[in-house]
């Protein structure tokens, strides 16, 4: 067979387009806070957008993904953890950032897709994978740098610290019971971390605790 008669592996597909992925991601976020997650379709998306339905489905599978995405592109950068030596340090430097991010136009999108999530299984599912859970895992990952670097209680339970620690961040985000400011922050920190009663205790059961 001659060489240019040679089987060439057929390419599937078009190349994906970022430019595309981009302007679809801007669009989803823009309609979600003209109108509201529940009013923004796929179909709502790929108008806007510029771009066909089925370029929009060959990358997300419903608009909850896509929303979410959208909103973790634009938030994500600005609130990931610091490389500091200290990994206790870059804990706290991340909770200011957070805070920071839920005192502005972030904080609003979380409230709001919270609040819808309630009602829509599929947004919810959504934002607890792509939001929660990939925060929390990153999060662990610092907590258990810090125990093993000695800046923790090797007894430390990073679920239980984490809660502890970001709970309060949520919590007046959604009741609105106070500001998210940096001196809130501080105070959370000493007092989950910097109070000499519970500095060793953290993670114990609670009948460990002495008295």
């Amino acid at each position: 067979m001659p060489n240019s008669a040679k089987r060439r592996k057929p390419i599937r597909g078009r190349p994906r387009d970022k430019d595309a992925d981009a302007r679809i991601l801007k669009t989803a976020l823009r309609l979600v806070e003209r109108t509201g997650f529940r009013s923004v379709s796929m179909e709502a998306i790929a108008a806007e957008a510029h771009v066909a339905r089925t370029t929009i489905y060959r990358r997300w599978p419903n608009k909850a993904t896509v929303i979410m995405d959208a909103f973790l592109a634009e938030v994500g950068p600005g609130i990931a953890f610091p490389e500091l030596p200290s990994a206790l340090e870059s804990l706290r430097i991340q909770m200011k950032l957070l805070a920071r991010a839920f005192r502005g136009r972030p904080g609003l999108l979380i409230r709001s897709l919270l609040a819808e999530a309630q009602f829509d299984p599929e947004l919810k599912r959504a934002f607890r994978e792509r939001w929660i859970m990939k925060r929390r895992a990153a999060a662990q990952v610092v907590i258990k740098a810090g125990i093993l670097a000695g800046e923790l209680p090797a007894a430390t339970d990073p679920d239980v610290l984490l809660d502890a620690l970001y709970g309060g961040l949520y919590y007046r985000l959604l009741m609105g019971t106070g500001s998210l400011s940096d001196a809130y922050v501080e105070a959370v920190w000493r007092t989950v971390l910097r109070s000499s009663r519970l500095k060793g205790e953290l993670g114990r059961p609670m009948g460990s605790v002495k008295r």
